[in-house]
């Protein structure tokens, strides 16, 4: 039995219909939801997508972030999908430039102000991508959130971070014992895209006993 299509399901088919008509192939094209942009995302190379995963949305110190000018890109000599001005925390401004070659451009001026230019070389991509599917998981996890209303969910959420410090989600879920598994899991890979608390997915995917470490509670 085929499933029903939800709007949102529909909607991206199309959008993937429209780039195949333009003699774009899947495998280089990917769509992913942004927590931190609360938004969908389109990436038209696996690099790219990478990036986004490994450096941006999954970066705790990130606090958002969104492609360059057209007037940057000239400057770069980089394609717009290949750079992205990135927010940081205590209000630092980045420039990240994927690219196989340096520009060994240390500074460029940006539309809000000055930033320090990063380039990510392919072989920082390759040695992220790993980890980088892993957080394709987690944020699944974290989209299937998008609609809900959170806010008393994250409330309890930031109470157990406070209580515990540290952890796995195993506690977390003991913690939260009046939600299931999935949102548990969904609130918690939130609550690290924002900066409130470090996530472990370095070695394996999101499971129950994945490491945590409360952020807040370090004064970060």
């Amino acid at each position: 039995m085929v499933a029903a299509k939800t709007p949102r399901s529909t909607q991206r088919a199309r959008v993937l219909d429209v780039y195949r008509g333009r003699g774009r192939q899947n495998s280089n094209l990917w769509l992913g939801y942004s927590v931190k942009r609360n938004q969908d995302l389109l990436f038209h190379s696996d690099r790219s997508f990478v990036h986004w995963l490994a450096f941006l949305e999954s970066d705790p110190s990130v606090v958002g972030f969104y492609p360059i000018s057209q007037d940057l890109s000239g400057a770069l000599e980089v394609g717009p999908e290949c750079a992205m001005v990135v927010d940081k925390s205590k209000h630092q401004l980045e420039v990240h430039i994927v690219a196989a070659a340096a520009r060994k451009i240390e500074t460029i001026q940006t539309d809000s102000g000055l930033a320090t230019v990063r380039e990510i070389s392919y072989d920082e991509l390759r040695a992220r991508s790993r980890l980088a599917i892993h957080w394709l998981k987690a944020i699944n996890y974290a989209g299937m959130l998008r609609y809900k209303n959170v806010n008393p969910l994250m409330n309890q959420l930031a109470l157990a971070l406070l209580h515990r410090h540290s952890g796995t989600l195993e506690d977390l879920v003991e913690d939260l014992a009046g939600h299931d598994r999935a949102t548990v899991f969904g609130a918690v890979v939130r609550a690290a895209i924002h900066g409130r608390l470090d996530l472990d997915l370095s070695s394996n995917g999101l499971c129950g006993a994945s490491h945590w470490t409360n952020r807040m509670s370090r004064g970060e």
